[in-house]
């Protein structure tokens, strides 16, 4: 923002003041999640940690900036501070680059709500191993939400002919619990199927 003529006008009303400091605040916050915050929101949103309306998150920051900003303006306008004919440019522009960041967003919340992760189930049930190691390490990498309704396959997994897929159902049952609860070896897939319905999940044999 432009300093402000002080050759005219009469005194600056103290709420215009206050007002330069969050407005300075809020387009640094929208500039900074506009330029470095989309594969960051991207990942947050995958995750699971936060709903998809986050990747409106530079949008809305801007258009917060541009609202109180022509408020602003317009106050210094009316209070003989500033030119009306410079203010209506400035926020010409300001809203031309939130024209240019809207559809961008828009696609990404889109995208968001639309996107459904594959169903590894018939992956951990297949006759290939290494197929089925493959999807019992895949559960840990997804969000604990998705991950938790192939629990019962992992555990089952644990008794698999094959030592890579145990091994591998193994460490993403102790991803998911967040400790090796149950171990590996014999008796490990009791163990398991005894700390997650002790923990609120009941698992059929």
């Amino acid at each position: 923002m432009a300093p402000e003529p002080r050759e005219q006008g009469g005194a600056l009303p103290a709420f215009i003041r206050a007002a330069r400091l969050p407005l300075y605040v809020l387009l640094l916050a929208a500039a900074a999640v506009a330029l470095y915050g989309g594969p960051a929101l991207d990942r947050v949103v995958r995750g699971g940690a936060t709903g998809s309306w986050a990747l409106l998150l530079a949008p809305l920051l801007l258009g917060l900036f541009i609202v109180g900003f022509t408020a602003y303006r317009f106050a210094l306008v009316q209070a003989g501070r500033y030119n009306a004919g410079k203010a209506m440019v400035q926020i010409g522009l300001m809203v031309l680059v939130l024209s240019f960041i809207v559809p961008g967003s828009l696609e990404r919340y889109r995208s968001a709500g639309s996107a459904r992760p594959v169903d590894l189930t018939r992956y951990l049930r297949a006759q290939d191993p290494d197929a089925r190691a493959m999807a019992a390490e895949l559960v840990r990498h997804r969000p604990r939400a998705e991950a938790l309704p192939y629990v019962a396959r992992l555990v089952a997994l644990l008794d698999d002919g094959s030592p890579e897929v145990r091994r591998q159902a193994h460490a993403s049952l102790a991803a998911l619990a967040g400790e090796d609860a149950g171990g590996e070896g014999p008796g490990a897939a009791d163990r398991w199927r005894s700390w997650w319905s002790a923990h609120g999940l009941h698992l059929a044999r």
